[in-house]
């Protein structure tokens, strides 16, 4: 009797070893991207870059593949720290918000805003006209309060108000950058953009009824942009803060940039501050990615010689099954940037 031997398929077992070789060429590999990242975008911006700027470029690089968990970290931050140990990169540690990133040797930017003082940031950068401010100059710090007081308001305003009133030298008023300025400074920026149709659909968004949100949701479609917007508002503000410390005679001894001390606190929330000027950001998602690009779209019609034509049904279709779809599927999407612009 003859018997036929069949062979077996055995599973493929890969072995911790190769495990960990696969790991660690993935992780230099990841290495050599972020550098390449850092390098592209600090070309482009003519400054450091940030981490979520980088992340992002990396992201674009690998076709979506770069993941901080896939190379053995938690979080990027920790895969950043790693890289700076390796010495792949340099970070910033004290850049308030969002680290700076540079290339090791790489020469720091000249006259660079980013070690403001957070308290003093947001007193010249928020206009709010319903909020005073002033520098208690016994405390060493920025206080502020609302403009006009309220029944029941709480008692540290009360108390501040009165402070103020009975002590009047002992507070410097702080005048915000003014909304009509800052907006001046948005037209500025937008006109010296070298794209001409990025230039025109910034000036558009900057006529509309909502001009300064509008014009930070375009910027946000052009990443290297909205990086040198924000080095472009640090610089000015940063410029407003010294002529008026240097306007007092009383404030002559007033640190303008950050420095370790507890009165000084720096708040995480600054990069987004620049962000936006009222100080608010909205929490990122495929939708609002998508409504963004809807943004765009919108202000490039409103360019002479375009015409706004309604959505055939096709089309309607498409964008509410865009709206629908998780991000790792609008990934796999390829839209020629192209048909943003096209007349």
């Amino acid at each position: 009797m003859s018997t036929s031997s069949h062979s077996t398929p055995q599973p493929s077992i890969t072995s911790p070893d190769a495990s960990r070789e696969l790991q660690t060429t993935e992780r230099v590999a990841a290495f050599n991207v972020l550098a390449e990242a850092i390098a592209l975008l600090s070309q482009k911006a003519g400054s450091p870059v940030t981490g979520s700027a980088v992340r992002l470029e990396m992201g674009r690089r690998t076709y979506g593949g770069f993941d901080p968990k896939r190379v053995g970290y938690k979080r990027f931050r920790d895969f950043l720290d790693e890289a700076e140990q390796q010495g792949y990169v340099e970070i910033d540690h004290d850049r308030p918000g969002d680290v700076g990133l540079s290339i090791p040797g790489a020469s720091p930017e000249v006259g660079s805003t980013s070690r403001m003082r957070s308290d003093l940031w947001k007193a010249f950068s928020d206009w709010n006209p319903r909020t005073s401010r002033y520098y208690d100059l016994n405390e060493d710090r920025v206080v502020t309060l609302p403009t006009e007081p309220a029944p029941l308001e709480p008692t540290r305003y009360a108390e501040l108000r009165t402070r103020i009133s009975d002590s009047p030298s002992g507070f410097v008023e702080i005048k915000p950058v003014s909304r009509q300025q800052q907006l001046a400074w948005m037209m500025d920026f937008a006109l010296r953009v070298t794209d001409p149709e990025v230039s025109r659909i910034l000036s558009e968004a900057l006529k509309s009824d909502h001009p300064a949100r509008y014009f930070v949701v375009v910027l946000r479609n052009f990443p290297n942009l909205l990086n040198r917007w924000h080095n472009t508002l640090r610089e000015r503000v940063y410029a407003e803060a010294l002529r008026w410390r240097d306007s007092n005679a009383r404030l002559a001894g007033i640190q303008v940039d950050h420095v370790d001390s507890p009165n000084h606190p720096q708040s995480s929330r600054l990069r987004d501050e620049a962000a936006s000027p009222s100080g608010r950001r909205a929490v990122e998602s495929p939708q609002r990615q998508v409504h963004d690009l809807d943004v765009v779209q919108f202000f490039a019609n409103q360019m002479p010689g375009n015409v706004t034509q309604p959505r055939s049904p096709l089309r309607q279709r498409l964008h509410e099954a865009i709206e629908r779809m998780p991000e790792s599927e609008l990934r796999k999407i390829t839209i020629p940037v192209g048909y943003l612009f096209e007349e």
